[in-house]
C-alpha cells in the first residue's frame, strides 16, 4: 500500500520545521542552552518549558527584539554587566537596590529569563512601579520596568506576565527586606 501525501500538508511540514531551526537558531537567547557562555547553565526549574511556548507565552528576552536586549544577553554571557539596580516600589515607600556582586546580578537576570509575556493588556496599575536596569559600564544601560507584578511596561503597551515570582521575590527582598 502506497501513502499518499498533499503537497499542502509536505508544505506545512517544512515550514514548520524552518521555523523551528529558525527559532532555535535566531530567537533563543544565551542562558536557554549551554554553549560555553557564562549564560550556559541558566536553566532551572524557572525556565519556560516548550510547552508554554506553544500555548503562546514568550520569554521576555525572546519577546523583546530591542537592541538593548539583544545587548543586555550579550553583555551577561560575556560577562560584562557591570551593575544591576532594582526598585519593588508598592506604594511608592521604598528605595532601590544597586549592587556589584556578580551572584546577585546572576540571580536577577536568571530571574528576569524566566519571565514570559502572555499577551498585551490595556490594564495599568497605580502606586506599583517596579524595575530592574542592567549597567553595561560603558555608559549604557538596559531595563524593564513593571506595573505591579502582573504588567510589563514596554514602549507604549502593557503586557501580562507569569514566571515572574522568584525575580519579584528578590526585589522585595532587597528593597524591604521582607
Amino acid at each position: 500500500m502506497k501513502g499518499n501525501f498533499s503537497k499542502t500538508g509536505i508544505a506545512l511540514v517544512g515550514c514548520m520545521l524552518v521555523c523551528l531551526i529558525l527559532f532555535l537558531a535566531v530567537g533563543v537567547p544565551n542562558g536557554f542552552f549551554g554553549d560555553g557562555g557564562k549564560g550556559g547553565d541558566l536553566d532551572d526549574d524557572g525556565t519556560p518549558k516548550i510547552g508554554e511556548v506553544i500555548k503562546g507565552n514568550t520569554p521576555i528576552l525572546v519577546f523583546d527584539k530591542s537592541d538593548g536586549a539583544k545587548k543586555l544577553m550579550k553583555a551577561f554571557d560575556e560577562g560584562t554587566i557591570e551593575s544591576v539596580e532594582v526598585l519593588y516600589d508598592q506604594g511608592g515607600g521604598n528605595a532601590p537596590y544597586k549592587t556589584t556582586d556578580q551572584d546577585e546580578i546572576r540571580t536577577v537576570y536568571k530571574a528576569l529569563k524566566n519571565i514570559t509575556i502572555t499577551g498585551e493588556s490595556d490594564m495599568s496599575v497605580t502606586d506599583a512601579y517596579h524595575y530592574v536596569v542592567f549597567d553595561f559600564g560603558d555608559d549604557t544601560s538596559y531595563g524593564y520596568r513593571f506595573e505591579s507584578t502582573e504588567y510589563l511596561c514596554l514602549g507604549d503597551a502593557n503586557y501580562t506576565i507569569t514566571g515572574s515570582g522568584d525575580f519579584f521575590n528578590f526585589l522585595r527582598e532587597k528593597c524591604t527586606g521582607e
